[in-house]
């Protein structure tokens, strides 16, 4: 297998949100399923992994931005969990003191949920993230530090010569944008967090978001080749999201925004 490829499974921020207006765009949060030869990569763990059908074959990675609830809600309900002995490799950053298992033992677990992670059929390993670059198979994953309360990680997965960058909950800053400018340098795909209009962002400054404006400017310097808007507000309608879509791949013909079902090869 030499597909190297993402299947939106979650692309909302915040909150989980269904109804007729959040068909096309999807309702649920932040989940990315990376195929990559026999590898499946999944990016954070929101509502969104709920829908994931693993592969038998694969070898399964889950690699979380941060703890936030948006981005691990669905971590219970993912069904490789359930499958004896699945080898599941878990990576995130310490936060707040915690290492991956304990914060995700803080939410997951009694009285809370029934079970721990690791209570689960699968075979789950926890792994703090590397200092350096480390690899998944074939695949280089890099990271770097985002702008968000209490941290996110950046990701930059390359396979066999062709990459893509994760920067979601991501709030821009010229800094920060230029640090990430260098990261994603000449990657094919940039997922960037694009929550609040420009108009928006003004009241929500510090929250950890970011703008399309500031996501055109971010790929433009990065020569990035196909720029995904994602974690869409949770108000966002699919009617409001198709006129931001319009008028932003009007200005970039190589812009999309996070349509849950989509696959997108690299």
């Amino acid at each position: 297998m030499n597909n190297f490829s993402l299947t939106v499974l979650g692309s909302r921020g915040s909150v989980p949100i269904d109804g007729k207006n959040f068909v096309r765009y999807g309702g649920s949060t932040s989940c990315y399923k990376i195929s990559a030869g026999d590898e499946e990569i999944y990016l954070d763990a929101g509502s969104g992994i709920v829908q994931a059908v693993p592969q038998p074959s694969t070898r399964i990675t889950i690699l979380l931005t941060h703890m936030h609830l948006d981005h691990i809600i669905g971590l219970p309900f993912f069904v490789a969990l359930g499958q004896k002995n699945r080898p599941i490799d878990i990576f995130a950053q310490e936060r707040s003191g915690l290492k991956p298992k304990d914060a995700l033992d803080r939410l997951i677990s009694p009285p809370f949920w029934p079970l721990k992670i690791c209570e689960y059929p699968a075979n789950v390993n926890f792994h703090d993230l590397p200092p350096d670059n480390f690899k998944i198979g074939e695949v280089d994953v890099q990271w770097s530090d985002g702008t968000h309360p209490q941290g996110s990680t950046i990701f930059r997965l390359t396979y066999r010569g062709r990459s893509l960058v994760y920067a979601t909950d991501f709030e821009h800053s010229p800094d920060g944008c230029k640090k990430l400018a260098d990261f994603a340098r000449g990657c094919d795909l940039l997922l960037y967090d694009a929550q609040y209009t420009a108009d928006e962002y003004e009241k929500f400054r510090g929250f950890g978001h970011s703008t399309p404006d500031e996501g055109l400017k971010v790929a433009a310097a990065a020569h990035a080749k196909k720029l995904l808007f994602v974690h869409h507000a949770p108000n966002r309608t699919d009617d409001e999201l198709a006129a931001l879509e319009k008028f932003f791949a009007a200005r970039n013909e190589n812009v999309t925004f996070a349509k849950v079902g989509d696959e997108i090869f690299i």
